[in-house]
């Protein structure tokens, strides 16, 4: 299971991730006297399984097993939580690497090139519009249960992330989450110190973009460029295909307001019919895989949110909410509203 490589880490297979952010799991545990051993049996899982920050586990596995906890410690945001103890150190080299740039804007622009490397549970996006930086997290691919634990460890990760390179007091100006308004909210306003918004398009740390022109402080450009030279071997083992590199390039254009395939044929750094000439060959088109990715984000702002199918829309890149609709009615045979009827009814249609 841990196919370890010279890099000393594994390697990441779609719709896997290293187990690493999950370590402080038993931590959290003692904290509500639960006990995780018996709970991980029931998934079929040996407890050991925390005892490598190198092994795989499925993506689905994982979200499945933070919302058993969550059920059992009768603690909503366990996600939160067990990101609140994950330190940039838990993303293994990719992790460290960060730690070693030589700015906060190329630290975040290398966890979005290079985090797919530790997991293909979350596509991290960074947009800077008129001053103000927005880092987002998304959840990349479809979960039964548990999206929402994932993404509140991976933004919990982030603010580590930010606290590690910009000082132990750095906060948000704002925080934004993609579901509904939790019933306590203090757990969150004590580890973000920042004000919070719930049923937002994406969420998303949104601060003041003077941060990323900030040095790092103790950054080594020995060690950056050997763990540079790590994250080249293992980029070389292990990197996306094609389709999925454009897909995850679509998470972020879609933030950026432009889907067009110039967009995402210059993120990739090809010409645009170098890329639909590959796509093709393939069997899938820059149109396909949109179509797929705003189907996903649909789904979530749909069973997750509250937010108007207007704002949906808007989110999507659509032109009017009637648009949105009639796509959403495509891919599922449903209009949103009645989607969303659905989901709330306890069946989460597909």
């Amino acid at each position: 299971m841990n196919d370890s490589t010279s890099t000393g880490m594994a390697r990441i297979g779609e719709g896997t991730l290293r187990v690493g952010p999950l370590l402080q799991m038993p931590e959290v545990a003692a904290e509500f006297g639960l006990a995780l051993e018996p709970l991980f049996g029931e998934m079929g899982l040996p407890l050991s399984l925390l005892d490598d920050a190198e092994r795989i586990l499925d993506v689905q596995t994982a979200a499945r097993l933070l919302t058993l906890c969550a059920e059992r410690s009768g603690c909503p945001h366990w996600g939160l939580l067990v990101g609140q103890k994950a330190m940039p150190a838990s993303l293994g080299v990719v992790g460290l690497a960060l730690l070693d740039a030589a700015t906060v804007g190329t630290a975040l622009r290398g966890l979005i090139l290079t985090l797919h490397l530790n997991g293909r549970a979350i596509v991290p996006t960074l947009v800077v519009r008129n001053g103000i930086a927005t880092l987002g997290v998304s959840p990349y691919g479809d979960y039964e249960a548990g999206a929402q634990q994932v993404t509140d460890l991976a933004i919990a990760m982030a603010v580590n992330l930010m606290r590690a390179l910009c000082g132990p007091q750095w906060a948000p100006a704002e925080a934004i989450f993609s579901c509904r308004v939790p019933a306590d909210r203090r757990p969150y306003s004590r580890f973000f110190r920042a004000p919070l918004r719930f049923d937002a398009p994406m969420t998303a740390l949104v601060f003041s973009a003077d941060w990323l022109a900030r040095a790092i402080p103790g950054a080594s450009a020995v060690a950056r460029r050997r763990l540079q030279a790590q994250i080249a071997a293992l980029t070389d083992r292990q990197d996306l295909d094609l389709a999925n590199r454009a897909r995850r390039a679509l998470f972020t254009l879609i933030a950026h307001d432009d889907v067009s395939v110039e967009a995402v044929s210059a993120m990739l750094g090809m010409h645009r019919r170098t890329l639909n000439r590959r796509l093709t060959e393939h069997g899938t088109a820059i149109a396909t895989l949109l179509a797929e990715v705003r189907y996903q984000i649909a789904r979530q702002l749909l069973a997750d949110t509250d937010l108007p199918l207007v704002e949906i829309a808007a989110t999507l890149n659509y032109t009017d909410a009637s648009v949105f609709s009639r796509a959403f009615h495509t891919w599922s045979g449903q209009t949103p509203t009645a989607w969303r009827a659905q989901s709330r009814r306890g069946r989460r249609p597909v």
